[in-house]
């Protein structure tokens, strides 16, 4: 398996349909290619809009230093833990945005209110760079959205910080932990590891200092 920092160009067809943000899709178990399909894809456009573009997949990868850059559905899309997080491209009259799942615009929509916006996108000019602050705005927010669909229905835990790194991972069964846990640090060191069974501690559980080396071991039995 590549590394998470590694740029892959993963992905089904882009007629597929949009996926949900309760579902995890696990982008490193299709085919994938070079990072150079997401530099070809923009390289298509010229100028300003290119420069643009551009600027907005640098800004996203500085905020989300773990995510992996996939196309997907035909765009470049970033994914974290597995799930489409958000998609740009460009066209002939604008830049589009694309918060999977449709709903964080509406959740912001003092801030994006100079913007031409679709259920799923979210428009701006062709010539002008999208705002830093506005997009660091746009991205805890969707990430805030997608922590609030787990558990799902699968029992498939998972949380985020801030910078899209994964917090905790783990799933529920009957409304309770189950099975193996892990949590992270902010800068992605490992913190914790163990397993659960109906809600109680099981078995070895580790803790790692920051070079990911164990330096507490608890057994808590059968």
């Amino acid at each position: 398996m590549a590394s998470i920092l590694t740029a892959w160009i993963c992905g089904p067809s882009p007629n597929s349909p949009a996926p949900s943000i309760t579902h995890t899709i696990h982008a490193d178990k299709l085919p994938c290619m070079t990072a150079n399909a997401i530099s070809a894809h923009l390289n298509q456009f010229t100028g300003m809009q290119r420069k643009a573009l551009n600027a907005l997949r640098a800004a996203i990868a500085q905020e989300l230093p773990t995510a992996r850059l996939v196309i997907k559905y035909g765009i470049p899309t970033f994914v974290v833990a597995g799930v489409p997080l958000i998609g740009f491209s460009g066209y002939k009259n604008h830049n589009s945005i694309f918060p999977y799942g449709g709903l964080v615009a509406g959740l912001l929509a003092k801030d994006l209110a100079r913007y031409s916006q679709t259920k799923g996108s979210l428009h701006f000019p062709v010539d002008t760079i999208f705002p830093k602050p506005l997009l660091k705005r746009l991205l805890r927010q969707k990430l805030t959205q997608i922590n609030s669909t787990f558990p799902n229905r699968k029992g498939e835990y998972l949380e985020l910080y801030g910078n899209g790194i994964v917090k905790a991972q783990g799933r529920y069964r009957a409304a309770k932990m189950h099975g193996d846990w892990v949590w992270h640090r902010k800068d992605g060191s490992r913190l914790r590891s163990g397993a659960f069974i109906a809600g109680k501690q099981v078995g070895i559980w580790i803790t790692y200092d920051r070079t990911g080396k164990p330096y507490k071991k608890t057994n808590f039995g059968p």
